[in-house]
């Protein structure tokens, strides 16, 4: 066998060159210009791997014959089956019978005969399917017949006559179809396409088709195409940098849509009307200058905040929309801001603030006498609707330490000095006038963390006592309101405040007791309940939290956990002063293998899981004050590995009515995925009514659309 190896080696290499690396044969037959090799040939040929019962090299001709269990590999890892091959030594033409290729991501094509020009494998009665592991259950997910198609490995594939299969049956006829091959990764084509239909929009179908521009840019557009409102035309653009990125998506349309309207909004709808189109840019660009400095530019603004629910664009979209341009510095754990921005707000909620020109911040922070030193500055630039314009300048300097005491006792300390400038200029008078001031702040905080053993669980139980002393000077400003109420989360903070450069301006006391649980290293829950004390006079500008009484609300929150599958969330807060509960919110959720679900009950006011608050911008003096309540259900069922239904339910609001409900299904394996969704929303607002409508999304995998 030795001596076989080396005279062929001998003779491919007078005959052929560098083209025949390797041969393997059990017997080989061989004459002046022509070889054969029979049994077990293997041959390594033009970046190709061959193997066959027989293999002819004919040097005349210029041609390679093969017989009998044909396998090919090639240099794109495709890997050919056949049962005859007749190839030119180039592989650029040829033939092959019964051929059958298993492309690199799995895809299946096979033809009863193969003709080979140029490259191109030119198929006849064809068959083509992406699915692999569904094929062991005897009915493939989806597949392509057809009775010519031209297979390019660098290119596409083209189908004629084509005909669509989903489980056997046979959906639609396509006299031509075309797709990528599978090892382009990125090609100008559609892409998935969207149907729906609703009592109000009527069907719609959202095709998408990309452009590639490069490998850094691409365009999609997706235009909405209705029966009953008309159409949207909408786009992206992305393009990726070396060192950022920068994206457009945005959309325009006539004003056809809008023909009822709530009375209400009638003055949104006419501004609508004069303007003659509707439409959204949602623009993003981000750049890094360098390993400290990166720079960007967001806008998001729209014709109207209605549009976005009107058409199917996004699920839940802001109700504040935020366009701004910003200069960060990241230097180990400082930060350096410059930020200018605009708002667009929800006619439905009352922001009075229009524009920040600009903001600049900077943190610094330093290790000091074992503790942390730091240093917030900020400077801001308000404008109003109301004409009003603000200048706030805000220093901020802290020192805080953790003392680990005898017993396990902890001290947490600290210092601030607050240095404040504000000037202030509009036609209207009010409550707020141009002032300046310096306001200290020492808040101390004991901990003793207590561990009780048990056979049941281990148990750490914190007391906590808090003092917070500070000189008692109203709030010089609209910005310094505490929005925010006494939680479970800032009880012991310094700051009641929504913005993290306000200090309280008084003096008080809080106190709480934590109880956590574990076992075996695993955390079982826990449970913490405070409350805080004033010394001082309340302001008189804060809202119904229980702070304008010398004591605050009771609050508390936990969190258990029932197993690996099952936790329960609590959040309430309780006065003493009407001996009610002003909020409570509850969760429980429920996840294994093959069911999750989740219940959420909420009833008060600044729910942090309110779905009608979807921002904290949202939490306003004037939303402070509303009380909402309601149920969220959610529910989602894994019949097997690849269906799957899911439900959700949201009733509230400010009045118990349904909000939303929807049922929905989706099947996923790995050549298709398909999801459809039946929803009933009961929004109104402009030209919004409620709704009923019914969503499918189709995702032929592989097949690039």
């Amino acid at each position: 066998m030795k001596k076989i190896l080396i005279s062929l080696l001998f003779f491919f290499d007078g005959v052929y060159g560098d083209d025949i690396t390797f041969i393997n044969s059990d017997k080989t037959l061989y004459e002046k210009n022509c070889v054969t090799c029979r049994g077990n040939v293997v041959v390594s040929y033009y970046g190709k791997i061959i193997s066959a019962d027989e293999i002819f090299f004919d040097k005349i001709k210029d041609i390679v014959y093969a017989t009998g269990h044909i396998i090919l590999k090639d240099e794109k890892h495709n890997i050919y089956f056949m049962d005859s091959l007749q190839i030119h030594r180039s592989f650029s033409n040829g033939k092959a019978k019964n051929i059958k290729i298993i492309m690199p991501d799995k895809s299946r094509l096979a033809a009863a005969n193969c003709a080979i020009k140029n490259n191109k494998l030119l198929l006849n009665n064809v068959v083509y399917t992406p699915c692999y592991e569904c094929c062991g259950s005897g009915k493939l997910t989806w597949q392509i017949k057809s009775t010519k198609v031209i297979f390019d490995p660098d290119e596409s594939v083209e189908y004629d006559d084509a005909k669509f299969e989903l489980w056997g049956n046979t959906i639609c006829y396509v006299p031509h179809l075309s797709h990528p091959s599978p090892r382009i990764k990125r090609k100008s084509g559609f892409l998935a396409p969207q149907f729906s239909t609703s009592s109000k929009s009527g069907f719609c179908i959202l095709p998408k088709y990309l452009v590639s521009i490069s490998e850094s840019q691409e365009l999609v557009l997706k235009p909405i195409i209705t029966s009953k409102v008309g159409c949207v035309g909408w786009m992206y653009y992305g393009h990726r940098l070396k060192n950022g990125e920068f994206y457009t998506d945005a959309s325009i349309t006539n004003t056809q849509s809008v023909k009822n309207y709530d009375a209400s909004d009638k003055k949104t709808i006419q501004r609508i009307n004069s303007s003659g189109y509707r439409g959204h840019i949602f623009s993003k660009g981000r750049y890094e200058i360098n390993d400290t400095w990166r720079c960007s530019l967001n806008v998001n603004l729209t014709s109207d905040y209605y549009y976005l629910k009107r058409f199917p664009f996004f699920e839940q979209p802001d109700r504040i929309l935020e366009s701004n341009a910003k200069l960060e510095g990241f230097d180990g754990r400082n930060y350096t801001q410059i930020k200018t921005a605009i708002f667009q707000e929800n006619p439905a909620i009352d922001v009075t603030m229009q524009k920040v020109i600009p903001i600049i911040e900077r943190n610094f922070s330093d290790t000091l006498w074992g503790g942390t030193f730091s240093v917030d500055a900020m400077f801001l630039n308000l404008y109003f609707c109301d004409a009003r314009l603000a200048q706030k300048i805000i220093t901020n300097v802290s020192w805080a330490k953790s003392f680990l005491l005898a017993n396990g006792h902890i001290i947490d300390f600290k210092g601030i000095t607050s240095f404040k400038g504000i000037n202030i200029s509009e036609r209207h008078s009010s409550d707020y006038d141009s002032a300046s001031r310096i306001t200290p702040q020492i808040s101390v905080i004991w901990k003793w963390p207590l561990v009780i053993t048990s056979d049941f669980a281990e148990i750490i139980a914190t007391p906590m006592i808090g003092a917070i002393f500070a000189h008692n000077k109203r709030y010089s400003d609209l910005f310094e309101d505490p929005f925010c109420e006494i939680n479970d989360i800032n009880f012991l903070d310094g700051s009641k405040s929504i913005s993290p450069y306000n200090v309280d301006p008084g003096s008080r006391i809080c106190y709480g007791i934590k109880f956590s649980a574990y076992k075996n290293g695993n955390a079982l829950g826990y449970i913490v309940v405070g409350r805080s004390t004033e010394l001082t006079k309340a302001n008189e500008k804060v809202e119904i939290s229980g702070l304008k009484y010398k004591n605050s609300n009771i609050v508390s929150s936990a969190e258990i956990f029932m197993g690996d599958t099952t936790s329960l969330c609590l959040n309430g807060s309780y006065s003493t002063k009407n001996e009610k509960l002003l909020k409570i919110e509850t969760g429980i959720k429920f996840s294994n293998h093959q069911f999750e679900g989740d219940l959420f009950i909420f009833d008060g006011k600044q729910c942090f899981q309110n779905p009608f608050l979807r921002s904290r911008m949202d939490e306003s003096e004037e939303n402070s004050a509303k009380k909402y309540h309601g149920l969220m259900v959610g529910a989602g069922w894994k019949v097997n590995s690849k269906w799957k239904l899911n439900a959700e339910v949201v009733l509230g609001h400010e009045k118990d009515k349904l909000i939303r409900h929807n049922i929905g299904i989706q099947y996923k394996n790995e050549c298709l995925e398909l999801e459809m969704i039946l929803e009933r929303t009961n929004y109104t607002g402009g030209d919004l009514r409620p709704e009923t409508s019914f969503r499918m999304v189709v995702h032929l995998k592989n097949l690039g659309i």
